[in-house]
């Protein structure tokens, strides 16, 4: 009996060391979260295999920093390579000059994310090198419609959009377009009205990485002259409901997941600031200056009224709010261009 006890005795023994080790085993199977790498602008990083970023110029307050367009992700798939955003023909030129230093294969496909020019101008230099250019149907629509006349303004403001020419869409999608082999996985979808009418973001499931265009950015730059703010808070939810480690936002830094909630709220709050100033009566100038969200300087370095940009984006939400807008034709006319801390006659808006 004796023995049978100290048999028992060693087993449990043994059994809660077995489970004591696996309680303290780390777990190694779990996928670890893609690092985010620090940055400075221009620079480009790798940030998943094959998967590179680069950073782009863009200040909301500072004049010294030249405005850089878009940021740029490039895909590195078995025999090709996938961009997203075209950016202006000037830029465009550099980072293909970038991409050639990370891989000797040829760039095949262009994501357009929208039809504005820091995002669509540059969409000769990228044909040059053999790329079809992608885009949602509104947005090849609305460069087809608006572009002509929104590139004959550029051009008098911009040497190389002048030394250029403006190269409509390839390829339209509706809701989804996929590239897939061995190697890589995108798919280019649109969730619905954000900034503007034919938004396009590129997930990469693979990878858990989400490029959004300007459907998010991660700072003061938020043009909503082409949005539709109510749709654009329901595709932010959208957007969030996937699984993502790094988003690769339209303008300023990468990010995780999170940026979503801060899109979220700054429109959320800005509707509400400016649907209680419908109600007391004010005007689109006095709504602005009762503008108080501490929260914003502390995410993107400038106060919520310091920038024409929020100064603009009272005015869209009051005329959307009063029922002066008509959404389905957003982007269908010019509209002015926001670069730094003055807006521009230019008419290709982000």
């Amino acid at each position: 009996m004796l023995k049978r006890l100290s048999l028992l005795a060693v087993v449990g023994v043994a059994f809660a060391l077995v489970v004591y080790a696996g309680a303290e085993k780390p777990a190694a199977d779990e996928p670890k979260q893609l690092p985010i790498p620090e940055m400075k602008f221009n620079d480009v990083k790798e940030i998943a295999p094959g998967v590179f970023f680069r950073y782009s110029s863009i200040s909301a307050n500072d004049k010294t920093i030249p405005f850089g367009g878009s940021n740029h992700t490039w895909i590195v798939f078995k025999d090709y390579v996938v961009v997203i955003d075209a950016n202006f023909p000037k830029e465009a030129a550099d980072v293909i000059a970038d991409i050639k230093k990370t891989t000797k294969k040829p760039i095949k496909y262009v994501l357009d994310t929208h039809h504005h020019g820091d995002h669509a101008y540059g969409n000769a230099v990228w044909a040059k090198e053999g790329a079809k250019i992608i885009a949602h149907k509104n947005a090849a629509r609305l460069l087809k419609v608006n572009g002509p006349k929104a590139w004959e303004a550029e051009a008098k403001n911009r040497k190389d959009v002048k030394e250029s020419e403006l190269k409509q869409v390839d390829i339209t999608f509706d809701d989804k377009y996929e590239l897939k082999d061995d190697t890589q996985h995108v798919v280019f979808m649109h969730f619905g009205h954000m900034h503007t009418p034919g938004c396009a973001s590129a997930y990469l499931p693979k990878h858990k990485i989400l490029c959004t265009g300007d459907a998010c950015v991660n700072g003061a730059f938020n043009y909503m002259g082409h949005s539709n703010s109510a749709s654009w808070i329901k595709c932010l939810d959208e957007m969030n409901k996937l699984d993502i480690d790094i988003v690769c936002p339209g303008h300023g830094k990468l990010a995780r997941k999170e940026l979503f909630a801060l899109e979220k709220r700054y429109f959320t709050e800005l509707r509400a600031a400016v649907k209680k100033g419908i109600d007391d009566k004010k005007t689109p100038d006095e709504i602005v200056k009762g503008l108080d969200f501490k929260w914003y300087k502390d995410w993107t370095g400038v106060g919520v009224v310091e920038t024409d940009m929020n100064k603009d984006s009272v005015k869209h939400v009051y005329n959307e709010l009063m029922g002066k807008i008509d959404h389905d034709r957003l982007g269908a006319v010019p509209a002015p261009l926001w670069m730094g801390n003055e807006p521009t006659v230019n008419v290709s808006a982000r």
